[in-house]
């Protein structure tokens, strides 16, 4: 392969077929385009969204829809946030059902979360999942980064990168390079302004960031993308 391209591994605006690989969030239900090389999708029931039971149940069912296409490679978002309205102890069922549909399919898991670190930790702990869980717009202090990442999690990082004193900078600059991701998520813009900080903080060349990222996306998603 003649270049290594960025990877955008969580983003809701509908991007144009760029160079960059996108993991594009949808919802249940939501229609997404057939796989043309580098557009690949996620799915899931994000805490925000949560409903009664009955609503809950048939969106997941649509999850699992979605999940027998190839290219939609993660089950999420999905998560905990004790910021949101939604029932808390809702959002915890949904979670766990979500857990058990991405063991089911084996598809890692991306993972919403606001003030509820310990919660998703002890989960994990209880579970023990065989897939990869991935944090995205990940904002946890250096020593939770360092709990989590002792057991295979990973991390991904976006806008909060450019916030001087944020937890999501610190524990960046501490991550090694197996651990990370990195994400527009809401941004409207190019990734590539992730990594260009997001090699300024490490203090390394932008296309060792790339390289790692490329490594760590290959080592949860080698079907398709082995083709580059």
């Amino acid at each position: 392969m003649s270049s290594i391209p960025f990877i955008d591994v969580h983003t809701h605006p509908k991007h144009l077929e760029t160079e960059t690989v996108i993991v594009q969030n949808i919802f249940p239900g939501e229609e997404f385009a057939a796989f043309s090389g580098r557009n690949f999708y996620s799915v899931g029931l994000h805490p925000w969204y949560i409903k009664a039971p009955e609503e809950n149940n048939q969106s997941l069912r649509m999850v699992e829809e979605a999940l027998d296409f190839d290219h939609v490679i993660f089950v999420g978002e999905t998560g905990l946030d004790k910021r949101c309205n939604t029932d808390f102890e809702e959002q915890k069922r949904v979670f766990r059902a979500q857990i058990h549909i991405a063991e089911e399919y084996q598809k890692p898991l991306i993972i919403h979360c606001v003030k509820a670190y310990n919660e998703v930790f002890k989960l994990y702990k209880e579970i023990n999942p065989t897939v990869t869980w991935i944090f995205h717009g990940y904002n946890g202090s250096r020593e939770m980064s360092k709990q989590m990442a002792a057991e295979n999690i990973l991390f991904s990082f976006g806008e909060a990168l450019y916030l001087p004193g944020t937890k999501a900078r610190d524990s960046f600059k501490d991550l090694p390079l197996d651990k990370i991701f990195l994400e527009t998520d809401e941004y409207d813009g190019e990734v590539e302004l992730m990594y260009r900080q997001g090699a300024k903080l490490k203090a390394i060349d932008e296309e060792e960031l790339k390289r790692a990222v490329w490594e760590n996306f290959n080592r949860i998603e080698n079907k398709l993308i082995s083709r580059f």
